[in-house]
């Protein structure tokens, strides 16, 4: 990737009522006969954020976009200096965007200091103040907690290795190992039925999205929206769209985790090109699916995966 290219995936889904679209169920493999459903649909999570001392502001944690973004109208109230315009990658196209730089930034564990960030419209980041991208977060670990009041938090790798709280929940647990890839981008192997595939653990991403190629060989299934159709537009933080199909997944299995019937968007989106994942089975995993799991425990220095339902 050329210098001055960095990666955004955090998109919007544009006239998606998913509240009317079926509900994923998952059970451990060895469990197969005792299934849980779930709603799961979750908004972007959040982390309180403080720039050149001033704030907090709401960013979403973003794992699966190597450039971080903040709100145009915040970074003219911050009065942050222009660092220039950069090639960016989105989920739909390259796009040329401005960016600036923020002399401190911190949140948890982290704090950066010279920071630049991507200046984008708020309104196609759901009124949010920006998003953090591993581009800032690499190296450290994410921990999202999705039952009761939504929480995340930043901090550094644990030495040794991870265990759950609560040792009953151990043998629960979905651990995958994943490799790291394309500055800190955390990419590991799946089943959907007997298709091996590649997933990006992406918590920036509302819904879960798979390219074609997954599509055709996992035998999805076309899904009609509660607006009577099929298709909806994707959006990028600059607005650029592009059109997606809904689809049933029949499964999915993620370590020791099997999940069915899953809600998907289906297109062979410019972010699948740009991870070289487009002639192979691949998918966004978005906070719909991950939403589904008590803690979801990402650590980008091992490029590991935690999933505890």
């Amino acid at each position: 990737m050329p210098a001055g290219d960095v990666t955004r995936r955090a998109m919007a889904l544009a006239g998606l009522v998913t509240a009317g679209l079926a509900s994923p169920v998952f059970a451990r493999a060895q469990d197969a006969p005792s299934v849980t459903t779930s709603d799961a649909q979750q908004g972007l999570l959040t982390v309180p954020v403080m720039i050149n001392d001033q704030g907090p502001y709401a960013f979403a944690i973003d794992s699966a976009a190597n450039a971080s973004v903040i709100a145009q109208d915040l970074a003219v109230g911050l009065g942050l200096v222009d660092a220039g315009r950069v090639t960016m990658h989105t989920v739909v196209a390259s796009e040329q965007a401005p960016t600036v730089r923020a002399a401190r930034l911190r949140t948890g564990a982290l704090d950066v200091r010279d920071a630049r960030l991507v200046v984008a419209g708020r309104a196609n980041m759901d009124g949010l103040d920006g998003l953090l991208g591993t581009d800032l977060l690499a190296g450290m670990r994410l921990v999202l907690n999705f039952r009761g009041r939504t929480r995340v938090n930043v901090t550094r790798p644990r030495r040794g290795v991870e265990r759950s709280l609560d040792g009953l929940r151990l043998n629960a647990r979905a651990a995958t190992t994943g490799e790291q890839r394309f500055n800190g981008l955390l990419l590991i192997d799946a089943m959907a039925r007997t298709v091996p595939c590649k997933v990006i653990v992406d918590t920036g991403a509302k819904m879960t999205i798979i390219n074609s190629a997954l599509a055709v060989q996992a035998n999805a299934q076309p899904l009609v929206l509660p607006d009577g159709s099929s298709l909806t537009r994707v959006l990028s933080p600059t607005g650029s769209g592009a059109v997606a199909q809904a689809m049933l997944l029949p499964e999915l299995q993620l370590g020791g985790v099997q999940l069915t019937r899953i809600p998907v968007l289906v297109g062979d989106f410019h972010t699948f090109a740009v991870w070289g994942l487009s002639d192979q089975p691949a998918l966004l995993l978005g906070v719909d699916l991950l939403g589904l799991f008590q803690t979801v425990t990402i650590d980008l220095r091992r490029g590991e995966l935690l999933l505890d339902p």
